[in-house]
């Protein structure tokens, strides 16, 4: 007979299948292995979502609804915070994304920087020569005052959720890999002083009546960080001159489009985020530091189809939680041969971070 320890409790799902877990259970430092592997394993979504974490509801609605505001400033206000030193890695960013091979990413606009530190580093030449993740932020502050505060505060709250996450993906991997350094991630997250963010919105599409693929708004792709929080996406009524938000948090007009991610059998699986959460997805460098034991997946963002996308913007929020620049990302005795991406055996993070930045921007 099973005793109440032994009693193996059910892994909580959302209607699409993503693993849910509950902010409770992470700051109480319950076990929570099988959803990890279920989520990021092998045959995971290599995504998963948190509840219940405090405040996040207003953090969201604070900072999303600031996109299409900013987004709608005049090119030369915009123009001021563009930082092509850093293969626009701070700062404002429009149409220097390569979408697919051939095609830039005139859909979007995105505002990055540390969602931490504003200065991490005052060395100059660690500056000069890692400028895509050391470099100091660049925030508005005259044009646009009211960024930085929302931006940081979503930001740092998603971090710390983040550390409790990675701390259950190194319970689960330390079981499966004797030759893994107990908490791996949890360390490369506390300790990262170049976490970077990206605040998105993306364009209406007034015109544009091309049957939607599933990479029309985001390619697909890997994320490179050790783990993506992702806030769920806002939708917005825009004026016709794309200027002013005649409404807020609209649901989405089209059930077609939003967030994919392509599953090991190759079936893409569409991915809702409740609002009330933020999701959590594995990048290759976890994938890397792992062995393989937890595995990105590609996803993709689908347009809204014509005419439902007419004055309709969509905004949303990714924090990239990523080692410090020197950090080798070596993978555990008998894993080497795990092959990711730009990835190359005894890289530190700050080159194959460059790599992976160049082979997605271009001039």
């Amino acid at each position: 007979m099973m005793t109440t320890e032994q009693v193996v409790q059910p892994i909580e799902t959302t209607k699409d299948g993503v693993v849910v877990l509950n902010y409770s259970d992470l700051v109480a430092g319950k076990d929570l292995s099988d959803s990890i592997e279920k989520a990021y394993g092998y045959s995971g979504h290599g995504l998963l979502v948190v509840k219940g974490i405090p405040s996040i509801v207003e953090l969201r609605e604070r900072l999303l609804n600031l996109a299409p505001r900013y987004s709608a400033l005049p090119d030369e206000i915009k123009e001021k915070t563009v930082h092509k030193e850093s293969n626009f890695s701070f700062g404002w960013s429009h149409g220097k994304e390569i979408l697919r091979p051939g095609v830039f990413d005139e859909y979007k606009g995105s505002y990055y920087n540390n969602p931490q530190y504003d200065q991490p580093f005052e060395d100059e030449k660690m500056i000069k020569e890692y400028p895509e993740s050391c470099h100091p932020n660049i925030w508005p502050v005259e044009d646009f005052p009211e960024m930085r505060q929302a931006f940081m505060e979503l930001g740092q709250t998603i971090v710390n959720v983040g550390q409790l996450v990675a701390r259950q993906c190194d319970k689960y991997t330390v079981k499966q890999c004797e030759d893994y350094k107990a908490d791996t991630l949890e360390t490369v997250i506390k300790e990262s002083l170049t976490c970077k963010a990206r605040l998105l919105y993306y364009f209406p599409i007034n015109e544009d009546q091309s049957e939607r693929s599933r990479d029309s708004w985001c390619g697909w792709h890997n994320d490179h960080s050790s783990l993506t929080g992702l806030c769920p996406a806002m939708y917005f009524t825009m004026s016709d001159d794309g200027k002013q938000v005649i409404n807020s948090d609209i649901p989405c007009p089209d059930a077609e489009a939003g967030l994919y991610a392509k599953s090991r059998d190759e079936k893409e699986v569409k991915i809702a985020i409740p609002k009330d959460c933020i999701a959590y997805q594995i990048g290759e460098c976890s994938q890397i530091q792992t062995g393989g034991l937890l595995r990105a997946t590609p996803h993709a963002v689908q347009a809204i189809k014509y005419p439902e996308s007419k004055n309709v913007g969509r905004g949303t929020f990714a924090v990239f939680m990523q080692p410090n620049v020197d950090v080798v990302l070596n993978t555990p005795k008998g894993k080497e041969n795990t092959f990711v991406g730009q990835y190359k055996p005894g890289m530190n993070f700050a080159e194959f971070s460059k790599v992976t930045i160049e082979n997605y921007y271009s001039e």
